[in-house]
């Protein structure tokens, strides 16, 4: 059963799904697994390729009555979940991944949210990727998912708003001291005040608010840059960073909010043995804690990334973190 919930202590929906709890949590044999080639779901199939999830939060048909007023409000758990593979290749992350098939990924991702956008009652679109065992991937195969849900989120609401008058992600394509590296077209920040170690943005330099209004030399270089990312971030500590990324973009094609569009990554290693943990301020309250001076981890970011300009950066054959 699936079902979304509005919390009347912070006015914001949650989705109920109880079968995703029976989802498997590991494949850890290649034979086994149903993102390579020879599995029955990638069956006439060329990389990349999107399909729909096995265990999915939302289903496009879910039964039920929304109940939109009183105390407790709640509507039909409706909506699609999809997961994208860039690789037939089991063990590759984006930075495994060629210029090219960078590209053809992001022109994937932008074609999910063009056609998903305008599906009757979605009003976001939401396109991450989870990687490593730390972070709880339920598929060892590297893959993308995305979401195709009723409601705008309220991280991306807020950013809608703080939006209104200036834009805030404008700013950031302008400094120089953050700066981690850059292309013709796009720009690798670290974030003014930001939650994660080594947390990065990754943003075209032009006012676009979503996939759709990339150009194709766009959609390469944000490709490139999160292959170069996430090729550094495994190279920082010499271990598989584990980490989440996220693309901020409008909720939905022509939506009336309107967002510059940039890709949020989070990796969730402070040291090679050490995970970021919340704190009870930051989980309690929303007050948030950096541990460090942002300009100078973004200098130490910035010097990995001069000494790995090259893609692919291979990720194979390093460990996984023994962090806690």
């Amino acid at each position: 059963m699936r079902e979304i919930r509005l919390d009347p202590r912070r006015n914001e929906w949650i989705v109920i799904s109880s079968q995703r709890a029976s989802r498997p949590m590991t494949v850890v044999e290649k034979r086994s697994c149903p993102f390579c080639r020879d599995s029955p779901e990638a069956k006439g199939k060329e990389a990349p390729y999107w399909l729909p999830n096995a265990f999915p939060m939302l289903s496009p048909d879910e039964q039920g009555t929304p109940a939109l007023t009183g105390a407790y409000q709640r509507m039909p758990g409706k909506g699609y979940c999809e997961v994208v593979v860039e690789s037939f290749d089991h063990s590759a992350d984006l930075c495994d991944l060629t210029p090219d098939e960078l590209e053809s990924a992001m022109k994937l991702y932008r074609d999910r949210y063009v056609e998903l956008s305008a599906k009757e009652g979605v009003n976001a679109v939401l396109i991450f990727r989870n990687m490593g065992k730390l972070i709880g991937v339920s598929i060892e195969h590297p893959h993308s998912q995305i979401y195709a849900i009723p409601y705008v989120p309220p991280i991306i609401q807020e950013e809608i708003n703080a939006s209104s008058e200036t834009c805030p992600i404008c700013e950031e394509t302008r400094v120089e001291e953050r700066t981690v590296f850059s292309y013709n077209s796009v720009k690798v920040v670290f974030p003014y005040a930001p939650r994660w170690p080594y947390e990065t943005v990754v943003i075209p330099i032009r006012h676009i608010t979503s996939l759709a209004e990339a150009t194709d030399k766009e959609l390469r270089e944000i490709g490139m840059s999160l292959g170069r990312v996430v090729g550094c971030y495994h190279r920082l500590f010499g271990v598989k960073m584990p980490y989440v990324l996220a693309f901020h973009q409008s909720p939905v094609l022509n939506s009336k909010g309107r967002l510059h569009l940039h890709v949020e990554l989070y990796p969730a290693l402070r040291a090679p043995d050490k995970l970021k943990h919340w704190s009870g301020a930051e989980l309690g309250f929303g007050v948030y804690t950096y541990d460090f001076w942002p300009e100078d981890k973004a200098k130490e970011l910035a010097s990995i990334c001069e000494k790995n300009e090259t893609l692919p950066i291979s990720s194979k054959g390093l460990p996984e973190p023994n962090a806690i």
